[in-house]
C-alpha cells in the first residue's frame, strides 16, 4: 500500500516502517494474556493453565511459572 517500500523484501519493509513481525505480535499477545491470567483480569482460571514453580532457580522472582497440561476441551478455545 505504500509505494516507497513496495519493492523491498518483507523484513526490510517491516524494519523501514518500524513494524513488528507477525511472530513478534503473537509473542506479545501471548505475554499480555499470561499477565491477565496471573493477575486475575482474564476469565481463564490461573490454576487451569499454570502453577508457580517450586525450584530455587527463580533468582528471587516469586512469579516463575510452570505451564500445566491443558485439558483437550479447554485447549480447543485457544490458539497455542
Amino acid at each position: 500500500m505504500i509505494n516507497s517500500v513496495k519493492h523491498l523484501p518483507d523484513e526490510s519493509r517491516l524494519e523501514k516502517l518500524k513494524l513488528w513481525s507477525l511472530e513478534d505480535r503473537h509473542i506479545c499477545a501471548d505475554l499480555i494474556e499470561v499477565f491477565k491470567i496471573v493477575h486475575g483480569i482474564s476469565s481463564v482460571s490461573f490454576q487451569a493453565c499454570f502453577e508457580y514453580s517450586s525450584c530455587d532457580c527463580a533468582r528471587g522472582d516469586s512469579l516463575k511459572l510452570n505451564k500445566r497440561r491443558i485439558r483437550p476441551d479447554l485447549q480447543q478455545h485457544f490458539i497455542i
